[in-house]
């Protein structure tokens, strides 16, 4: 339809940038299909957007207002979509170099293309002069020395990034360093983490100012991201904002603390200047520095050769509503409402924490679901077992009912099933995993018993610092068995696990290494008594809850009456098992060394009588032994810890 009003449009385009009506000059650009704009159009659209950036309709922000970065991404990103007709055009040349060199750090890839202008253009004093512009900011650049790790530093730093995170056969490496010289290293997706990990290497070379009153001494910080595996990094991607823009937030917080002269910790949040937001294909609009939790413990903090620390934060993009939640409720209140999953990997079109939190299906008691590894296997087109995508989760729930972890709840609807697989004549689970309508392809702690639940949590997600992982097990076990294969591609490696024969023994050998995990929470766990077993006795009349409840070792041996008393709302993840109730002598406290018992409830009532009378009552209810004997309501003003 635009056809032939296309030299009109341009003509005006170009009438509109002559008198510095650039808003009114991209509308009218704009209004033009994408796909029939056009060489010449895409030029004068970047031009527009550059000049926009920089100077504002009528030139009104010259000398007073900072370039928008990211409107001159979106710039850089239309100039590069023609590149291959504007390669050999010294006006593309032109317009691209103007635009890189007023981008935060790409001074140096603008000079590459003044240098083509004046190449293709060499009668043109405007390139000689930019040129010369560039040329005397890189050098400017250099001779300030910008803030860099010594030697012994930058090694203990790279290898901390290696051995915590994972090889990076890629650096981005900073061309123009002013400041401070940050380097990014770009991590592939690996099997344990399929996704791009991408981390700073320099920001930590400047000691940020602690502010008064803030007891942390820890001066130094690295920032990472994860991004999809399908995010596009190549470098003429990385030319648009919409691949761009992550990569841009991670240097902004990079170098945030040396630009401002701000202390970045734990918890703290960074939102934009404005009310805009990182770019057009998204509404993320600021981000929030963690630990990087996915990656254990150890990789928190690198120790420097010299007794200096530097801590490592995993930057997690924001809506608006989420930090508002944050500013409102602490990093604490939104990391309670979050889903860890839904945070680990950027997508800018997640869903909104805040907002959107009644349409999240997320359930904290979900251990693992086939529905992923069966979307895997159709992905890739992997020839298997039909039912490969329940092979592990069968196994475990095997090791499960073997091994008395299974609550009272699932043996009473599947008694006779518990019953074959102890006797050996049930061994495969998979189909039953598959179809039981209470378990629909899930795993899930609300049919696990205390022991089970908390074993579980420690081994598959509460966790997220543990260095063992079932599915990670599985995978490892996936390894030795096809040790040698050559593989069709690398996501096929990845997903070996998927396709190991489903036998007896394979499932004899992951439980087996289900039985040494277990054996090391219990090592891991000292507070914990393993001992449990359901004493069978049937629930009372009215009782509609969870059966189970922690008691201290001493009051459960009978060595002194239980001293005080409260009900707390259990997490999700034990809502199979726990009623809230908790049984402590009048002098156990949070250091007491001795260890907490998984009993019924029933167990307790039998022991004192009185405990029945108040079983029904809400969370937070709090009862204290009084000098009568009694339980009486615990006061606030009642010293006894609970």
């Amino acid at each position: 339809m635009f056809g032939r009003s296309i030299a009109r449009v341009r003509e005006k385009a170009e009438l509109l940038i002559q008198i510095n009506e650039y808003s009114k000059c991209i509308r009218e650009i704009e209004s033009v299909p994408e796909d029939q704009r056009g060489y010449r159009l895409s030029i004068l659209l970047g031009w527009a957007y550059s000049n926009l950036a920089v100077l504002g309709d009528h030139d009104a922000n010259r000398g007073d207002i900072d370039p928008d970065q990211a409107m001159l991404e979106k710039a850089v990103g239309i100039l590069g979509s023609v590149e291959e007709q504007g390669r050999d055009d010294p006006l593309w040349n032109s317009r691209m170099c103007y635009a890189l060199w007023m981008l935060d750090g790409r001074e140096g890839d603008a000079l590459h293309y003044a240098e083509r202008w004046k190449e293709l253009d060499p009668n043109s004093e405007e390139a000689r002069n930019q040129i010369n512009k560039i040329r005397r900011f890189l050098d400017d650049s250099l001779s300030r020395a910008p803030e860099m790790y010594d030697e012994a530093q930058w090694d203990a730093v790279e290898r901390h990034i290696a051995d915590h995170f994972g090889d990076f056969p890629n650096v981005y490496h900073e061309l123009v360093s002013p400041d401070i010289h940050v380097d990014i290293c770009v991590i592939p997706p690996r099997r344990d983490h399929d996704y791009y990990t991408l981390v700073t290497m320099g920001m930590g070379a400047h000691e940020m100012d602690i502010p008064d009153g803030v007891e942390d001494t820890r001066r130094r910080a690295e920032v990472m991201i994860n991004l999809p595996r399908d995010w596009r990094l190549d470098e003429d991607s990385l030319q648009d904002s919409r691949w761009y823009w992550p990569i841009r937030m991670l240097k902004d917080v990079a170098r945030l603390p040396i630009n401002t002269g701000c202390w970045l910790g734990w918890g703290h949040t960074v939102g934009m200047d404005d009310e805009g937001t990182y770019d057009d294909s998204t509404s993320l609009c600021g981000c929030i520095l963690l630990s990087p939790g996915v990656f254990g413990d150890g990789s928190y903090v690198c120790d420097l050769p010299d007794g200096e620390r530097v801590e490592f934060f995993q930057i997690i993009p924001l809506y608006r509503e989420e930090i508002e939640y944050k500013i409102e409720n602490g990093a604490e209140g939104l990391l309670d409402i979050s889903n860890d999953d839904l945070l680990e990997v950027i997508d800018p079109c997640r869903l909104n924490i805040v907002s959107d939190y009644d349409r999240m299906e997320h359930d904290d008691a979900i251990m693992d679901a086939a529905g992923k590894h069966q979307s895997i296997i159709d992905r890739l087109g992997l020839d298997v077992d039909a039912l490969a995508a329940y092979n592990h989760m069968a196994i475990y729930l095997r090791w499960c009912i073997l091994n008395g972890k299974v609550n009272r709840g699932f043996v009473d609807r599947h008694r006779d099933l518990v019953s074959r697989v102890a006797s050996g004549e049930v061994t495969d689970l998979r189909a039953f995993v598959r179809d039981d309508p209470d378990l629909d392809g899930k795993l899930t702690t609300m049919h696990l018993n205390p022991i089970g639940s908390w074993f579980t949590q420690w081994y598959n997600w509460g966790d997220r610092s543990n260095p063992y992982e079932y599915l990670r097990d599985v995978k490892d076990y996936a390894d030795r068995f096809f040790a040698g294969r050559e593989w069709g591609s690398e996501e096929e490696m990845f997903y070996a696990y998927l396709q190991v024969p489903w036998s007896e023994g394979y499932c004899n050998d992951m439980m087996g290494v289900i039985d040494g995990r277990f054996g090391q929470w219990l090592e891991s766990n000292p507070s914990v008594s393993p001992d449990y077993e359901d004493d069978g006795r049937p629930d009372p009349e009215g009782w509609e809850g969870a059966r189970d409840c922690i008691i201290s070792e001493r009051v459960s041996s009978g060595d002194v009456p239980i001293g005080f008393c409260i009900r707390r709302e259990p997490e999700r993840e034990d809502q199979g098992w726990d009623s809230g109730w908790r049984f402590f002598a009048d002098d156990d406290d949070d250091t007491d060394e001795g260890r907490i018992m998984f009993r019924s409830l029933w167990s307790v009532c039998d022991s004192d009588p009185d405990i029945r009378r108040i079983l029904m009552l809400p969370y937070g209810t709090a009862f204290v032994r009084g000098d009568d004997g009694m339980f009486h309501p615990y006061e606030e003003d009642d010293q006894t810890e609970l």
